[in-house]
């Protein structure tokens, strides 16, 4: 928005130009003083013609400045100044204007323009090449005048630029002070997935540059529609408020080049992985308000969104985002700090209430389980890829729940049949499909690409479970260990499953691997040869207590016999 308001503020330079230097058009020298003059007062730039000006009288007067350059000074204290650079200025007045007693402007036309802008070190920050600025109708009596443009805003990272075509009407009052406008449509190109049409009223004071606009956006992901306020010399100096029906984030993204990893995947090598975007980041000084009915990331989606978020020398603070996540209330915070090369994300927030099923389904896969978990998390991570950012988590996942149901395999059953082998019979009664879990609780630590499962605890009827494992982060590939204790609730699936005191006092062991994507039914085994080992050892040690119960109790008997009682 800010390159906009630039390219604006050229135009009007140029409109001033146009305005001031025809009563006097016979002397060149006489016109590029009267137009600096102008140029300096609107703007407080310096305006220098170097090339050739060009006079015609017939059909009607045109003035051609060649090689013209309009160098303004920093608009904020976090900015540098701006250098616009235009290889011809165009100016067309009618004659019979002049013999009326009034100047009219026919068109002003900008041709072949670079502007650079610069930061407060003096280095390049930004360039755009404005291929053509047409304005028509030109006036300082607040009378409608056409502005149409196109412009490429060059991508820092070397990609695609961004293409701008503008078409409206402005309006300007005679103290030059100001430009109305209204309904300025503008669409964007290029290094986008969809072109982005943005509509903008409003109004630009130019000393010092300030804006305050009515905004509507079709953008590739929705349509918002809001108030944007700009001002040069205040913080944030971009302050968006906006909302939206529906806003998916995915389909705003800028399109990556495609170049190399077509060549990569031709010859079968994997792809580089692609930096992460926060080029823009460290441009921006903006405060951004945004509510959605829905809001989708990732392909998930969020209801009732509401964000705030600030953005100021490449740290972006997200104050809030709260709405409903798969059913549940999610509140978290995020910054993303991009001064240095190395981006450090932190991420704290919760998620409780949010149901399980509707994640499977938007993640594509197999219903695993079907309940409501509450979660926590405190992580951060550093890295320049998503990859990077993936794989150097570090920090705590917190995850509760009960009345859940996990699909595709019973605990209860697997151990029941566990059983009935030991007892040496078999199961008559039909078992149950899935797992029924009264309570869930547990705690995953991210390091070094690995998310541990530090603490795992789960109730079942007839079961209590407690666990440790690890997960890859980057193939999704897990091991779980975890130790069950059954109680008679157990043996109420089936006679063969009857609980003893002997399976009382032992750990019953489950091995449970496999990818997180995969088949649920295929992930756990029981350790049968782990159990019969731990009954063996059982039977043992009660034998040896047995036999020194009995020795001491013969050993009292033949005591008492030999002292009496």
């Amino acid at each position: 928005m800010a390159f906009l308001l630039i390219v604006i503020g050229v135009i009007v330079a140029v409109v001033v130009v146009a305005l001031v230097v025809l009563p006097s058009f016979v002397d060149e020298s006489q016109i590029i003083a009267l137009a600096q003059e102008q140029v300096r007062k609107a703007t407080g730039g310096e305006l220098s013609v170097r090339g050739d000006t060009q006079l015609s009288l017939i059909p009607q007067i045109v003035i051609v400045l060649g090689d013209t350059t309009v160098d303004l000074p920093p608009q904020g204290e976090d900015s540098g100044r701006i250098l616009a650079e235009v290889g011809t200025i165009d100016i067309s007045i009618s004659p019979w204007s002049l013999l009326m007693g009034d100047t009219e402007v026919g068109q002003v036309a900008l041709n072949n323009t670079q502007v650079t802008l610069f930061d407060v070190d003096g280095a390049v920050a930004t360039q755009l090449t404005l291929k053509e600025i047409v304005a028509e109708g030109l006036n300082t009596t607040n009378s409608p005048m056409g502005l149409r443009a196109e412009l490429a805003l060059a991508n820092r990272d070397g990609g695609e630029p961004i293409v701008v075509t503008m078409k409206g009407m402005v309006r300007v009052p005679k103290d030059l002070d100001r430009i109305s406008i209204d309904r300025l449509q503008t669409d964007v190109d290029g290094a986008l997935t969809e072109r982005v049409r943005t509509t903008l009223s409003g109004t630009v004071m130019l000393s010092p540059l300030t804006a305050t606009l009515d905004l509507v956006a079709n953008l590739p992901g929705g349509d918002i529609d809001g108030d944007l306020v700009y001002a040069s010399q205040q913080s944030p100096q971009i302050d968006l408020t906006f909302s939206s029906d529906r806003l998916d984030l995915d389909k705003m993204s800028p399109v990556a080049s495609t170049a190399e990893t077509d060549t990569a995947q031709d010859s079968g090598i994997k792809p580089p992985p692609i930096p992460v975007p926060v080029g823009p980041l460290r441009d921006l000084d903006m405060r951004l308000a945004v509510t959605a009915n829905s809001l989708l990331s990732n392909g998930q989606e969020i209801t009732g969104a509401q964000l705030l978020m600030r953005v100021v020398n490449g740290v972006s603070d997200l104050k809030y985002l709260r709405g409903v996540l798969h059913e549940g209330q999610l509140d978290t915070t995020m910054v993303i700090d991009a001064r240095k090369p190395v981006i450090d994300v932190s991420l704290a927030g919760g998620l409780s209430g949010f149901n399980i099923d509707s994640l499977m389904t938007s993640l594509d896969s197999p219903n695993t389980a079907r309940g409501r978990v509450d979660m926590t998390w405190d992580v951060d991570t550093q890295g320049t890829t998503g990859e990077d950012l993936k794989l150097g988590l570090d920090g705590d996942v917190n995850v509760t729940g009960s009345n859940i149901e996990i699909l595709s395999v019973s605990a209860q059953a697997e151990m029941c049949r566990a059983i009935a082998q030991v007892n040496a019979e078999s199961l008559t009664a039909d078992m149950p499909a899935t797992t029924k879990v009264t309570s869930l609780g547990g705690r995953i630590a991210f390091d070094n690409g690995q998310a541990l499962l530090k603490t795992f605890d789960v109730a079942t009827p007839g079961l209590a479970m407690q666990g440790t494992g690890a997960a890859s982060l980057n193939d999704l590939t897990f091991q779980l260990t975890v130790n069950a204790s059954v109680n008679k609730a157990l043996e109420e699936l089936d006679r063969a499953c009857r609980i003893e005191e002997r399976y009382l006092a032992v750990k019953w062991p489950v091995q449970c691997s496999g990818n997180l994507m995969g088949e649920p039914s295929e992930w756990c085994r029981i350790d049968t040869d782990s159990i019969v080992k731990q009954m063996l050892q059982y039977e043992a040690k009660s034998k040896l207590q047995r036999e020194a119960d009995k020795l001491g109790r013969d050993a009292g008997k033949a005591l008492k016999k030999l002292f009496g009682n």
